[in-house]
C-alpha cells in the first residue's frame, strides 16, 4: 500500500537547506548593526571631544527682578565644558543662592549652550526686620517666608508684624497672596499682631478684619465685595456673612 508520508531524513535535510538560506540574511544583520555601533561611537567621540559642543551661550528665562547678567555669571561655571558632561546641576544650586530666586532648571541647549529657566519668588508684603534682625525691611512671599532682606520691592505691601513670630508671618503672607494683584494693589498696610488677628486697611482710613487667614479665597472674595459698599469697617471672618464692625 502506497504512502505520501516523507521520511524522517528528507524533513532534516529540508530543514538544514532552510537554515543555509537564512544564514545570509543574519550575517547581513549582523553588518548593519555593527556598522550602526561604529557610527554611533565615533559620534559620541565627536561630542565628548570635539571644541563644537562647548557650552558658550547661556540664556535665561523667567527672570524679572534678577537681571541676565547676575543669573549668567551665578551660571558661569558650566562656560567652556563640554555640554554632554557640562555640571548643569552645580549652575542650578549656585542660581539658586541668588536672592530672588525660588526655583531654577538649567537644561542643555544643543549644541553648544545651556538654559537657565528661573521662577521668582513673588513679594507680597515686607515688614521692618526689627531689633533682632539688621532694622532693615524683610520681604515675605505668599507663605510668610523672609527671602530677602534690605529692600523694599515695588508693590510689597507694608506688614506690621513680629518678625519673630513665624505664625503671624505666615498669616499676612497667606492673606496677601489669596488677592487678587488689583485689589492688592490697593491694600496700604496689613496688621497682624498674631496669626489669629490679621486687618487689611485700604485708603480713606477704610479696613476689613479678617481673624485668621484660614478660608483666605473666600474672604478675598468677601473683602472685594464688601469694598463695594458702603461702611469704613468690615468683618469678613465669616466671609459667607460679612458684617459691618463697630
Amino acid at each position: 500500500m502506497a504512502s505520501t508520508e516523507k521520511s524522517p531524513g528528507r524533513r532534516r535535510r529540508g530543514d538544514g537547506r532552510r537554515r543555509r538560506q537564512r544564514d545570509p540574511r543574519r550575517r547581513r544583520r549582523l553588518v548593519v548593526a555593527l556598522g550602526v555601533l561604529g557610527v554611533l561611537v565615533v559620534l559620541a567621540a565627536v561630542a565628548a571631544f570635539s571644541p563644537l559642543f562647548q557650552v558658550r551661550d547661556i540664556e535665561v528665562e523667567g527672570n524679572g527682578h534678577l537681571t541676565d547678567e547676575q543669573v549668567i555669571a551665578a551660571a558661569s561655571p558650566v562656560e567652556g565644558q563640554n555640554l554632554l558632561f557640562a555640571d548643569t546641576a552645580g549652575a542650578a544650586r549656585s542660581v539658586s543662592e541668588l536672592p530672588w530666586v525660588e526655583k531654577v532648571t538649567v537644561s542643555r541647549d544643543w549644541p553648544a549652550g545651556v538654559r537657565v529657566s528661573v521662577t521668582e519668588y513673588d513679594a507680597v508684603g515686607v515688614l521692618d526686620g526689627g531689633d533682632g534682625g539688621d532694622g532693615g525691611p524683610l520681604v515675605i512671599n505668599e507663605r510668610g517666608k523672609v527671602f530677602l532682606r534690605g529692600e523694599s520691592p515695588e508693590g510689597a505691601v507694608a506688614v506690621r508684624a513680629s518678625a519673630d513670630d513665624a505664625g503671624a508671618l505666615t498669616a499676612a503672607g497667606e492673606t496677601l497672596g489669596a488677592l487678587p494683584a488689583e485689589l492688592r494693589a490697593t491694600v496700604e498696610e496689613v496688621e497682624v499682631p498674631s496669626s489669629q488677628e490679621v486687618t487689611l486697611r485700604f485708603a480713606e482710613g477704610r479696613e476689613v478684619y479678617w481673624g485668621s487667614a484660614d478660608r483666605a479665597e473666600e474672604k478675598a472674595e468677601a473683602t472685594r465685595v464688601v469694598l463695594t459698599r458702603e461702611g469704613q469697617r468690615w468683618n469678613v471672618s465669616n466671609p459667607a456673612l460679612p458684617s459691618v464692625r463697630d
